[in-house]
């Protein structure tokens, strides 16, 4: 049973997650006004995204804007064969309604 409390809209829009200091490349799967599910580019197997930490969510709308969402992971988890990617599913912490309409 899906337990999502908004409809979420699938999409490609390249991003930037900004996770303790560091900035990782990758991609929004899809979004809602409530949440988000990123998939990160290839990087350091090691590298973890930890579930209650806090990040930035970064990413350039259809209009040439920056937003950038205050965002907690929920969960994450690593993508097979060689675990070098990423799935992140983040809450949002503001409802920014006029930053992510665009989506709808």
């Amino acid at each position: 049973m899906d337990q999502r409390i908004s409809k979420r809209v699938a999409g490609k829009y390249r991003a930037e997650i900004l996770y303790r200091n560091n900035i990782y490349a990758g991609v929004i799967e899809n979004i809602s006004w409530s949440g988000a599910n990123v998939l990160t580019d290839p990087l350091d197997p090691e590298i973890a995204f930890l579930p209650d930490e806090l990040l930035d969510l970064k990413f350039e709308s259809p209009a040439g804007e920056t937003v950038i969402l205050k965002c907690k992971i929920i969960w994450s988890s690593k993508i097979p064969p060689g675990n070098d990617r990423n799935r992140i599913g983040m809450q949002l912490l503001e409802r920014p309604s006029k930053e992510i309409a665009f989506f709808f």
